[in-house]
């Protein structure tokens, strides 16, 4: 389950400085005239008492007067490097080193390389140099490696442990992963601010039990860290423990009040820790598939803060998931305008634009991420979709069935199979594919076997509102005919859809009629309501014309409703009605002149394994209900099926199931069984 987490956690405060007894003294004191020894003398208090400014101005003004005096070169080094100027001390050392123990080298070098790691973190203005102080850091650590010749596994520890830091920077997980595990083999204590580094790095490699438990050990070094505890909780979700990562969540929401009172202050503060804790826990409900819930606690932080790019980001992922893909491409534009830095933003754009057939405007932003933010997670996962969504589509299916009883009226006859593939070729120019497919339908009737095997090729457009698919297809069995196919499809807004298809010899008329070598074209009109996830409601009217002169007229109405919603667990409430009526009394095939029914099931479906794009659920329907024909009556129908559902990786999924019924036709109770497979690749 891809799951858009915080960003990595920033550097805490860097390892408190290691004990220093004092520069190195070079040349002799008593070689010195006695008005630069008083200065050192002072200048040496001054540094016992941390006085490091004083320090350096007298330093300054010593060195003027003595230009060559090697003891104020050295304190001018350490006093630059203890005020924060590292790069500088640094710099000065390499122009005289000779002047430095191996120690006071060692520490020199750790210090700038220390400044040079946090400094990678700053905002940049131009993220096309977001890496550039990052990399520059790396080449530093690299150049010292080689002057000290030091293999990296043996650098000090105090390098390691920023070195931890920067390979996480640089999105160099596993890097990461390697240093801390030889560093627990040495036995090494990793401080709270590089263990903070490392669960993220683990959860960038999808280690989120391994996570968990550093990020834990991490808060019990700085325990108030609101991105750890974020962190933490994050860790814990995508081990799929929503049972331990939603009352965190919910913990760290009721230990932040949103506006806190200062001791001893008349009036409030705003808290961005409760932000924090808010936003997550919202976020983190949403992937529990409670996205009313994430939404309910978004909108009303989004009107107190529009201006927030984040929140607008995170409300647009929440409309997404909801199937309101309009309503998310305003709100992460509305994120990117915002801050056109944001990743999160601009991947947003991407998906809603792809979903809304406007690859055209998907394509610029993707391609620009793909050179900005080519390492970061949210990147990488946005560049899987985008190729899957880009690439060849096909699937492969197949099923059967066997009936008993009924006196062989049934329209499936006593076995029935089908067998068949679809393939698409990658996008072109945005808009088009090339589809080619093949099926073989088939039918027993008391011994005589029918079949319908045909191949098909066409051509398929989509286009922001409008789709349409064109295809021919010849079949090859008793029955010669060349079938035309064609479907169009529209988009009036994100809650409703419409259909319209047309078929010349449609494969899906009756094989009973096709046995006594009737074929039939149809017309079809559909239009599909989804308001949300939650509810999808769907009408279709049918029409069918016979060879024979039949003309078979059908109407369906179809309601899915979630009844409830847990992380791993979702139960649908199904309801279906339908009528049809036929124009011939004397067909040669199942064709009532009128009936009816009506059905209402239930559907669960369960998440038994998930690791992110990789699954398994089962899903159980059952449902009863009456069927009424003219001149037979009512009788009580049941269905059950039963599915597994494999996803091996995003965009490859294997579903098969078997299903038990007891159909009634013109007043015959059969028994049906029957199993069915399909692999998908692609979208």
């Amino acid at each position: 389950m891809p799951i858009a987490r915080p960003a990595p956690l920033a550097l805490a405060s860097l390892l408190a400085l290691s004990a220093f007894s004092g520069p190195s003294t070079a040349g002799s004191d008593a070689a010195r005239p006695s008005g630069l020894q008083d200065s050192l003398t002072e200048i040496r208090h001054l540094r016992d008492q941390r006085q490091w400014l004083p320090a350096l101005a007298l330093i300054e003004k010593a060195a003027a007067a003595h230009p060559d005096d090697a003891s104020l070169y050295v304190l001018r080094v350490h006093t630059l490097s203890e005020l924060g100027a590292r790069d500088r001390a640094w710099t000065l050392y390499r122009v005289r080193p000779e002047l430095f123990g191996a120690e006071e080298a060692q520490r020199i070098e750790a210090d700038r390389l220390a400044r040079m790691t946090s400094w990678s973190r700053l905002y940049v203005a131009d993220e096309k140099h977001l890496l550039d102080q990052a990399q520059a850091t790396d080449r530093a650590s690299q150049d010292y490696l080689a002057r000290a010749d030091i293999d990296p596994a043996r650098l000090p520890l105090r390098l390691r442990l920023d070195r931890l830091n920067l390979l996480n920077r640089l999105a160099r997980h596993q890097e990461v992963a390697d240093d801390y595990a030889r560093l627990q083999q040495e036995g090494q204590t990793v401080p709270g601010y590089a263990l903070a580094a490392v669960g993220d790095s683990l959860m960038a490699l999808q280690r989120p039990e391994q996570a968990e438990t550093v990020l834990a050990d991490a808060l019990k070094a700085d325990p108030g860290n609101i991105d750890l505890q974020v962190q933490h909780a994050y860790a814990l979700m995508e081990s799929e423990r929503f049972d331990l990562a939603l009352p965190e969540f919910k913990a760290l929401v009721d230990a932040n009040p949103a506006w806190p009172y200062a001791a001893g202050s008349p009036r409030p503060y705003d808290n961005w820790k409760r932000y924090e804790a808010e936003t997550n826990y919202a976020m983190a409900r949403s992937y529990g598939e409670d996205l009313a819930g994430a939404q309910a606690m978004l909108e009303p932080l989004a009107a107190i803060g529009p201006n927030n790019a984040g929140l607008q980001s995170m409300l647009g992922s929440v409309y997404e998931r909801r199937g309101w893909n309009e309503r998310a491409l305003e709100r992460h534009r509305m994120a990117a305008t915002i801050d056109p830095q944001t990743i999160q933003g601009r991947v947003g754009q991407v998906e809603t634009l792809m979903e809304l057939q406007r690859n055209d405007l998907a394509r610029p932003i993707h391609e620009n991420l793909q050179a900005s933010h080519g390492d970061a997670l949210p990147v990488k996962l946005a560049d899987k979709r985008w190729n899957l969504h880009q690439g060849w589509q096909w699937r492969v299916y197949a099923g059967s069935g066997r009936s008993r009883g009924g006196g062989g009226v049934s329209p499936l006859g006593n076995r029935d199979a089908i067998y068949g593939f679809d393939i698409e070729s990658p996008l072109l120019d945005d808009r088009w594919r090339l589809t080619a497919g093949s099926v073989d339908r088939s039918s027993e009737f008391l011994g005589d076997n029918v079949h319908d095997r045909r191949a098909a090729i066409g051509l398929r457009y989509g286009f922001d509102r409008l789709s349409w698919h064109l295809q021919a297809n010849r079949s090859f069995d008793d029955i010669d005919d060349t079938g035309l196919s064609f479907d169009l499809g529209w988009r009036f807004n994100d809650v409703l859809d419409a259909s319209f298809g047309l078929r010349k010899n449609d494969p899906e008329a009756s094989l009973q009629a096709r046995r006594s070598g009737i074929a039939a074209d149809s017309a079809s009109l559909g239009l599909d309501y989804h308001p949300s996830e939650l509810t999808r409601l769907t009408g279709t009217a049918q029409r069918l014309r016979y060879d024979d002169g039949n003309r078979r007229d059908s109407l369906a109405l179809d309601l899915d409703q979630r009844l409830l919603t847990r992380p791993h667990f979702l139960l649908d409430g199904l309801a279906s009605v339908g009528a049809s009526r036929g124009s011939r009394d004397d067909a040669a095939y199942f064709n009532p002149s009128r009936d009816r029914s009506w059905e209402i099931g239930l559907r669960a479906d369960q998440i038994v394994w998930r690791r992110y794009d990789r699954h398994f659920r089962h899903r159980l329907t059952a449902s009863a209900g009456q069927y009424w024909q003219e001149g037979f009556g009512n009788a009580w129908m049941p269905s059950l099926r039963y599915e597994h559902e494999w996803r091996f990786d995003l965009g490859k999924t294997l579903v098969y199931g078997v299903n038990w019924s007891r159909p009634v036709y013109d007043g015959q109770r059969e028994r049906h069984l029957g199993f069915d497979a399909e692999f998908r690749w692609g979208e």
